[in-house]
């Protein structure tokens, strides 16, 4: 009994494996790291861990490119997917296309040559069916709108949508002739079968029939190039549709899911049905541009779940692929679509960025890659080795307190989120105090010019403060952002995040001078707003 006792005992490595694994568990809860089946013992590495630059509308200056591509690949990255919507340096009929701070053809070069040298796989990608506003809102392409008055898609049936698609993959391609593959979008095809032509066709049909002329294209162009999809118009496409349509020996799926349940949108009999289909397909994550339109930095929490919630599907779905999986990209938008107002910078999302191609470039994330990150991240390294913990993403998704002293490109700006978060919260709470919880500064104080001075001079005492914060903050966003994006960038960035709370914080200092400048007050009743007839509001 006492022998069959000890051999029911541990050995002493199994019982130091137990020990460290705990430790580290311990330390992945101390440093917030959502908990996910932990790889560290077996680890799932994808073949390719792909950075998305998305530049339309916001290019960050080529020395600032260069700086992260040296970034990206130390810490894993094999490949750039560069979408370049209206950065591109389009020329003939295709120029209208381009922005005014577009990318030159000399620029281009710079960044694919520099990328050469880091071995880095470059992938362009070309919009070709939906999000195509960035060339359907200029006049000279109107006609090919799905919907005339949207710019959003274009029409599959008309000869001249594949002009404008074979000559946005002539020139692109041959800016890129060393690229092994070409994206060609066709995600979010929100308007399909609307015209008097394409609503005689089922939606499938007609999206996968352009798929097909599109790929047609490609291959004319360029036979050896793979083509790359979006998955998410193909997820409620049958297999035998698929195969029919010879889609597996067209193009490649890159299944996209930002969120941390993958299989919630992607289920297993999708995989099933992707893996009948095709021999291999690619995965896409996000480190930023993907929790809110209007985000200014991403929370490194969520998009380390998604990112590790990824290795742990693919671990699963690859092998039911003949080819396995491809890789993943981790996407950066940059705005949810060409009208969108910006999300977060690039500056501000350096550190999600280093943290979720760590995670996927060593099929996990814990206390192990601590000297990798720091380092990376130009971080100085902490003097007691028993101090508080690296990270803290369950009290800190935004890495703003343990990070604040490191020296990355575009640290300055980084940190600049965290006093923008607080300052922003500051003008919010005194104009809304001001304005709507008081009873002296409301508008309907300031149109009739009926308020009481002492009361309105109370208001107004922290005025000056918050206003000046406010100018403060906007200078030193402006020198914290040059010399990483254009001046464009820079203008746009602070006249959509910050220059509103300026004009809300001006009119309340000149509603406040206005009442403060009355001294005789009419009798009551104030004027009937005669605006409410007219809306059928009858009083009396």
């Amino acid at each position: 009994m006492d022998r069959l006792r000890h051999l029911d005992q541990p050995s002493r490595d199994e019982i130091a494996k137990r020990q460290m694994q705990k430790s580290i568990e311990e330390t992945d809860e101390q440093l917030g790291i959502p908990y996910v089946n932990d790889n560290s013992k077996k680890p799932y590495v994808p073949n390719h861990r792909i950075v998305h630059f998305d530049l339309k509308g916001a290019p960050p200056t080529i020395m600032y490119f260069k700086k992260i591509m040296s970034l990206a690949k130390n810490v894993g990255a094999t490949g750039l997917l560069i979408e370049y919507e209206d950065m591109f340096p389009y020329i003939g009929i295709l120029k209208p296309l381009s922005a005014k701070n577009a990318y030159t053809v000399e620029e281009v070069k710079d960044i694919l040559k520099y990328a050469q040298n880091l071995k880095l796989e470059v992938i362009p990608l070309i919009q070709t069916f939906g999000h195509m506003e960035f060339a359907l809102k200029h006049k000279e392409f109107a006609n090919i709108r799905e919907v005339p008055g949207s710019p959003q898609a274009l029409c599959p049936s008309r000869n001249a949508s594949f002009d404008l698609i074979r000559e946005l993959i002539n020139q692109v391609v041959d800016m890129h002739p060393t690229s092994k593959y070409l994206h060609i979008g066709c995600d979010e095809v929100f308007e399909m079968g609307e015209c008097e032509v394409c609503r005689m066709e089922l939606h499938e049909t007609l999206f996968l029939r352009h798929v097909q002329n599109v790929a047609n294209i490609v291959n004319e162009k360029k036979p050896n190039l793979k083509i790359i999809i979006w998955d998410d118009m193909l997820r409620h496409i049958s297999s035998q549709n698929l195969q029919a349509a010879n889609l597996g020996d067209l193009v490649q799926p890159m299944v996209w899911v930002y969120a941390e349940d993958i299989y919630r949108f992607v289920q297993p009999p999708i995989w099933d049905k992707y893996a009948a289909v095709f021999k291999t397909a690619w995965t896409a994550s996000a480190f930023k541009g993907a929790f809110g339109e209007t985000l200014y930095i991403p929370n490194a929490k969520r998009h380390l779940e998604n990112n590790m919630r990824w290795l742990e599907v693919m671990s699963t779905q690859s092998t039911i692929f003949k080819h396995n999986l491809g890789g993943i990209v981790l996407t950066g938008w940059q705005r949810y679509d060409h009208f969108a107002v910006l999300c977060e910078l690039l500056p501000a999302a350096i550190p999600s960025l280093v943290l979720n191609l760590l995670a996927t470039s060593n099929g996990f994330f814990n206390a192990t890659l601590k000297d990798q990150f720091l380092s990376n991240l130009n971080c100085p390294q902490p003097g007691d080795r028993r101090s508080s913990p690296f990270l803290n993403l369950e009290g800190d998704p935004r890495m703003w307190e343990k990070l604040s002293r490191c020296m990355f490109p575009g640290n300055g700006f980084f940190k600049l989120m965290y006093r923008l978060h607080n300052i922003e919260n500051e003008a919010k709470e005194y104009i809304d105090m001001a304005t709507k919880h008081k009873g002296w500064l409301t508008d309907y104080n300031a149109k009739y010019n009926y308020s009481l001075p002492l009361r309105v001079e109370e208001l107004t005492q922290d005025l000056p403060r918050v206003y000046h914060g406010m100018v403060s903050l906007a200078r030193n966003a402006a020198d914290s952002l040059n010399g990483l994006v254009d001046n464009y960038t820079i203008s746009e960035w602070i006249e959509q995040r910050i220059y509103p709370y300026m004009v809300e914080l001006e009119k309340i200092q000149n509603k406040s001078t206005n009442l403060k400048g009355v001294n005789y007050w009419p009798a009551r009743p104030l004027p009937m707003l005669k605006e409410l007839q007219k809306h059928g509001i009858a009083i009396g």
